[in-house]
């Protein structure tokens, strides 16, 4: 087997790795209020999460994984920056699993990037307006996550409120609502979050041919491999993510108190987001979309209905995420160079 093969494995292996944690860490982002709400048993829910987080890449294309692979020149990229940059992003989001924080794993994901890549190839190799367009989505996104909740909550209050519905009889209606709304964030996670590993995985790709990654897809075309084995490594995380309650119990008890309405209206604001970004190719965190329309439908009831200080640690999680991922990714590359 040529050294060329084995690092090429190594990167894939790395990289389904943290497809397989990002979809453990993350699964609860669209099944946390459908459980917590009483919609639908655990086990069933994250069944199906599982399977519309494998189809989406496969329906909706892998633009996001343009442009994820655009932050670095990949023409310059090694295995060592490539591996380096999925560890220190894994890292973190195995220590916010420990936490029971709900993080951005796209946050850690560019986090590691920019680190190992000013690592490898110091500020010359990265392309800055790459970088600068996914931050503005990934910071942009949580304030419409909030609008969105908020904006679906008051709907949806009106509507029930004009059929003359009681909070049980409503709450008996969005129960069912809940099924569609669960697997449409589902959807929508995986055609954002499972296509930016798959960008990962080009960049490493691309490298061997001396392309950027922008240069590759349009010689070679995107590989039907990489998109098949992030999708199920993603599918395979979601499932998994049924015996962990740690960050399910976070978003479903502790930002607001949630009836199925508020689940209701929180995922279908969220996915809302989220499928939009994907449509346009860009990187979103599905974390801090959901996070955020469920703070919002919180705040359709009042200021008091959300629970701040839970709020407050997750804000500093988040602030965070990207300055760890970067020196831990940096480190991590230098630590490879000494002993490989």
């Amino acid at each position: 087997m040529s050294t060329e093969t084995i690092l090429l494995i190594a990167v894939v292996t790395v990289a389904l790795a943290f497809d397989v944690m990002n979809g453990f860490h993350d699964g609860c982002n669209a099944v946390s209020t459908v459980i917590y709400t009483g919609a639908l048993k655990p086990k069933v829910a994250i069944g199906i999460s599982a399977f519309f987080n494998f189809i989406g890449p496969l329906v909706i294309g892998v633009a996001v994984a343009s442009t994820i692979g655009g932050v670095i020149k990949a023409s310059d990229a090694t295995a060592h920056l490539v591996i380096a940059a999925l560890a220190g992003a894994l890292l973190w989001d195995i220590l916010t699993w420990i936490w029971a924080l709900p993080v951005s794993s796209s946050h850690a994901l560019v986090g590691g990037l920019l680190g190992a890549g000013m690592a490898a190839l110091g500020p010359a190799g990265i392309n800055f307006g790459k970088v600068a367009l996914i931050f503005s989505s990934l910071l942009i996104s949580p304030i419409l996550g909030i609008a969105t909740g908020y904006l679906f909550m008051k709907m949806s209050k009106f509507v029930f409120g004009r059929l003359r519905l009681d909070l049980d009889r409503a709450d008996g209606f969005y129960r069912h609502m809940q099924i569609l709304s669960s697997s449409w964030v589902s959807f929508s996670h995986g055609s954002n979050d499972a296509t930016k590993v798959m960008g990962i995985i080009l960049i490493f790709i691309a490298a061997r041919e001396g392309l950027d990654v922008d240069e590759y897809i349009l010689e070679y075309g995107f590989p039907l491999w990489v998109i098949l084995s992030a999708a199920s490594a993603m599918a395979v995380g979601t499932y998994l993510s049924v015996r962990s309650f740690r960050l399910i119990r976070t978003l479903g008890e502790k930002i607001t108190h949630l009836h199925p309405v508020n689940g209701f209206s929180a995922e279908a604001g969220g996915a809302l987001i989220i499928q939009a970004a994907s449509l346009f190719g860009l990187p979103v965190s599905t974390t801090h979309v959901v996070t955020s329309s469920v703070t919002g439908t919180g705040l359709a009831g009042g200021l008091g209905s959300v629970s701040w200080k839970v709020f407050r640690a997750i804000m500093l999680a988040w602030a965070v995420t990207l300055p760890f991922c970067a020196i831990a990714a940096a480190l991590i590359y230098y630590a490879l160079n000494l002993v490989m």
